[in-house]
């Protein structure tokens, strides 16, 4: 029933697979960055990542699930899983720091929310995260909520409160281990309600008060839409990648807090 071997030329195409992904496991220790109107990443990237984008949208616009006739009872994940994750996906390939990094998709509880809640408390379990590792502490650098494609004003409104709660956790339990530059870092809260995207980005001022700005609400071209409407919608994840690549940068070059400090120097004191 099945062929003796595959052709050789198959056997080429995966040996020449796992060779370029060895390329990529080293990691580049980032530059500091700042948000200085510029894109972090040369025009050729910025072009791969938007090939990769466009490749997802080809597959919402190819399969008839996301079609008029069952737009209405589609539910939740299926649009999450065949939509908005891929998207996501593709906007934050090859970082830097890639190997301590990893979106979760599984509605993992978040270890900020759990820390602000304190001890024996649950956290929240956002639906999407973008997390990174650096040490011994998990970082959680961009929230996401999502809806079905038919959205309540209730939704809405439950998961833009959420999200400022996501964000502001998120805020806290970065600055109790680190000490990113003020105003140079911000904690990304993506809400997906309906076919619209809201992207929104938390940040401390000078002052030490939190700045919850609103930076683009963009429509989901979940089926064949003109180029204006998917040129905006590339744009605001090339934002979402661009700020990670800031973020990603600040944590690295980052001096570690007090508290974080204290709990380093005891670990290591030698009780002989």
């Amino acid at each position: 029933m099945a062929p003796s071997s595959i052709p050789s030329e198959v056997r080429d195409v995966c040996s020449n697979f796992v060779s370029k992904h060895s390329e990529f496991q080293m990691e580049v220790i980032p530059d500091l960055l700042s948000y200085d109107g510029n894109w972090k990443n040369s025009k050729e990237v910025l072009s791969e990542v938007t090939i990769g984008i466009l490749n997802t949208l080809s597959d919402s616009w190819e399969n008839p699930a996301f079609g008029s006739e069952f737009v209405g009872s589609l539910n939740e994940g299926t649009y999450v899983t065949n939509v908005i994750v891929p998207a996501i996906r593709a906007t934050l390939k090859n970082l830097p720091f890639g190997k301590s990094s990893f979106i979760s998709t599984s509605e993992r509880q978040s270890t900020a929310s759990a820390d602000r809640k304190g001890k024996g408390n649950l956290g929240r379990r956002p639906d999407i995260m973008f997390v990174i590792k650096f040490g011994d502490r998990v970082f959680e650098l961009m929230y996401t909520e999502c809806s079905r494609l038919i959205c309540s004003e209730k939704k809405k409104n439950d998961d833009r409160i959420k999200l400022w709660r996501e964000a502001n956790n998120g805020m806290y339990w970065v600055r109790k281990g680190r000490k990113p530059n003020i105003d140079e870092f911000g904690i990304i809260s993506l809400q997906v309600a309906g076919d619209i995207l809201h992207l929104n980005v938390l940040i401390r001022d000078e002052g030490n008060f939190h700045r919850y700005c609103h930076l683009r609400s963009v429509k989901i071209p979940v089926q064949l839409e003109d180029s204006v409407v998917v040129s905006k919608f590339v744009e605001a994840l090339l934002i979402v990648r661009n700020i990670i690549i800031v973020n990603i940068s600040q944590l690295y070059h980052a001096p570690i807090s007090r508290s974080e400090k204290r709990m380093e120097d005891s670990s290591t004191v030698d009780s002989k």
